[in-house]
């Protein structure tokens, strides 16, 4: 009975170590997502998610700040898989975040920034960003990793922008700057990505705009009899036909960034003109009651001290002509004949 009794409790023994190594050989079914679980990730081929060689990065001084002069997406490929044994065994999953980092104003130099927007709005702010994948391959072992890996491929928007007027940059510029990391919400073993090659990638123009041509035009409005029943002479507000003339401007077409070429004209404004771009004849003139005024290619007039659009980037060319007119504008009931003479300057900005 003795030995009967033995051999059952034997097979018992066996039945139940059976059961044990069958469970660990088994897959994980039916696996759950949970925060808590933790992923190594690493690189498919590079951490480099952009060279910044390939962007073609034009920046002069003027461009405005607030400019976004390059746009894009970054095509982020890697692997990841679990780092716990246990967990991998409990059925459980993790999901890929996108970890962007702090990033520095001026970052890149030249007053640039690096913004990305994966999953909103475009940012530089820290933020632990879920991405959709999960992961429940498993490829760590004690010896080593093994290949049970998978593979996750990002779209990440990103944009560079103008954050400041500094033009630090040859002393300053980092090699590299990593925008984020890819891994697990609970840090596992991360993987850091970059942006590369940043020295090599930022031309620096040193001219935008400038005058070309005749940088000080005199504009001849010719001889003009005054007539009290119509036209100029005849009361406030009457005018002389006006004459053509054209600024131009000799500008760097190959900037990046979408802004506007603003041209801004003064003078001495004539009394409560200045709105309709009436300029004060000079001392040197001996006429009374007029003034000259200054009209866009419409033959509109153009406010002074005020700037307005004369061209856009990015530029169809490189030479900007601007069509303005000028005529003879009455500010008196009557006028009093003699040489007349005014001077405007013209300023150009960028926003």
């Amino acid at each position: 009975m003795m030995f009967i009794n033995f051999r059952r409790t034997l097979t018992r023994i066996v039945s139940i170590m059976t059961i044990v190594s069958g469970f660990v050989m088994l897959a994980p079914i039916n696996a759950n997502a949970a925060d808590d679980v933790t992923l190594t990730c690493k690189k498919s081929l590079s951490d480099a998610v952009l060279d910044f060689r390939s962007l073609g990065i034009n920046i002069s001084a003027a461009v405005p700040v607030g400019t976004v002069v390059y746009s894009g997406n970054l095509t982020v490929t890697f692997k990841c898989a679990l780092d716990n044994l246990q967990q991998f065994l409990d059925g459980l999953t993790a999901e890929v975040y996108l970890k962007r980092k702090t990033i520095a104003e001026d970052a890149l130099g030249y007053g640039l920034t690096i913004y990305t927007g994966y999953g909103g709005e475009m940012s530089t702010d820290a933020a632990n960003i879920p991405t959709g994948n999960k992961i429940a391959t498993y490829a760590l072992t004690s010896g080593g990793t093994v290949g049970a890996y998978t593979d996750v491929t990002l779209n990440v928007p990103f944009q560079i922008v103008r954050t400041s007027n500094s033009m630090a940059g040859p002393n300053l510029l980092p090699d590299y700057v990593n925008v984020f990391d890819v891994g697990s919400l609970v840090p596992g073993n991360d993987l850091k990505l970059y942006v590369r090659y940043i020295k090599s990638g930022i031309t620096v123009r040193d001219q935008t705009c400038s005058a070309a041509g005749d940088v000080n035009p005199k504009v001849s409005l010719g001889s003009y009899t005054a007539n009290t029943s119509s036209g100029l002479g005849s009361g406030i507000g009457q005018t002389s036909p006006s004459t053509a003339f054209n600024l131009q401007l000799n500008c760097e077409a190959l900037l990046s960034g979408t802004f506007d070429v603003m041209m801004q004209l003064d003078g001495d404004a004539a009394d409560g003109l200045s709105d309709v771009g009436v300029v004060s004849l000079n001392s040197t003139s001996t006429a009374r009651g007029v003034g000259v005024q200054i009209l866009n290619e419409s033959q509109q007039p153009v406010a002074l001290a005020t700037p307005y659009r004369v061209a856009a980037y990015p530029l169809s060319s490189a030479l900007i002509t601007v069509p303005l007119y000028a005529r003879y504008y009455q500010t008196a009931a009557t006028i009093t004949p003699g040489s007349a003479n005014a001077v405007a300057t013209y300023t150009i900005s960028y926003q």
